[in-house]
């Protein structure tokens, strides 16, 4: 889980770099909520990462706890079996049934353990259709079976980055700047097949869009 937090935080490391320099060269709004979107994103990432270590810290807290709870319970144990074996002189009656009842007195130590923390793992490999929420526009004129094919050839195999790409271009101002945003994240080889229809996608989106 923490292998996957830091791999997303450095795609997001240079996918805001992109960002800045883009919109320090031309400032548009369409790069201004793109530049917010993914610091978002990122402090996400980072407070996640941050619980993370904090419930490690907290199960190896809980273990040394039980540890040294344990220790003591068996240290007390064999003090009460010393003691016994000392005393092997008849008591009286009287005093034997006092020494039970304060024996039933006692009351043992009652081990309280700490709170383990355990963090569900979010399924890696989400479908297209259920992962993009903005992106309405451009995921309707993608089907099921072509998200799958573009997710295997162009972005070999990582549906995140795939959905995340296709977010981010459903809010750009022009088929070019898209095309300039896809290629810094994936190769594109305009010999394959599923390149060439995934770009003719984009020239669509943007018509209609225009």
């Amino acid at each position: 889980m923490k292998q996957k937090l830091l791999a997303d935080i450095e795609l997001d490391v240079h996918e805001l770099k992109y960002l800045m320099d883009s919109f320090t060269k031309e400032p548009t709004q369409t790069l201004s909520e793109l530049l917010k979107r993914s610091v978002a994103r990122m402090q996400g990432r980072l407070d996640e990462l941050s619980q993370e270590i904090d419930s490690v810290e907290l199960v190896s807290l809980s273990s040394f706890v039980v540890e040294e709870t344990v220790v003591k319970e068996n240290e007390i144990t064999a003090q009460e079996k010393d003691a016994s074996v000392i005393i092997q002189s008849p008591k009286p009656v009287i005093a034997a049934a006092a020494a039970e009842e304060e024996e039933e007195e006692e009351e043992e130590p009652v081990i309280e353990e700490a709170p383990v923390i355990i963090k569900k793992e979010e399924p890696k490999n989400a479908v297209l259709g259920e992962s993009i929420k903005l992106a309405a526009g451009l995921r309707h004129s993608i089907s099921l079976n072509d998200s799958f094919r573009f997710s295997r050839e162009l972005f070999k195999g990582d549906t995140d980055l795939m959905n995340r790409v296709i977010e981010q271009i459903s809010v750009m101002g022009s088929y070019k700047t898209a095309v300039a945003f896809l290629s810094s994240k994936v190769e594109i080889d305009e010999e394959k097949d599923a390149v060439v229809d995934f770009l003719e996608l984009l020239k669509k989106y943007f018509n209609q869009s225009a």
